[in-house]
């Protein structure tokens, strides 16, 4: 039983982050912006460094916490259901047709400021 509601939550984080995540959506296109000068929390994590930005993807965020769920005994972590949906998440991450969406950290150079 343990396996079933594992699969289904790898399902479920896969379409949650293909319907929030995925650059064509209309979710993703209407999140609020939250910008404090060089680091933007919302609607991607993107830190700028000397003109570039520095975006951390969020199939990586969610594999650093997948790792964190391994060694975390207790709480929503430690939930298969929750190591599923974390892990549905990656796998909707890898699979983005955009080819920087599977670099680990991706460069920019801009003009403007964040």
């Amino acid at each position: 039983m343990q396996v079933f509601y594992t699969l289904i939550s790898v399902l479920a984080g896969y379409n949650f982050c293909n319907l929030f995540t995925h650059p064509n959506s209309n979710i993703w296109k209407n999140y609020p912006r939250l910008k404090i000068k060089g680091l933007e929390l919302l609607p991607s994590i993107r830190i700028l460094i000397k003109g570039k930005i520095i975006h951390f993807h969020h199939w990586f965020n969610l594999t650093l916490l997948l790792c964190v769920s391994i060694f975390v005994t207790g709480g929503i972590l430690d939930s298969w259901i929750t190591r599923g949906a974390l892990l549905g998440g990656i796998i909707q991450g890898l699979t983005t047709p955009s080819p920087n969406a599977r670099k680990i950290i991706y460069h920019k150079k801009i003009d403007v400021q964040l």
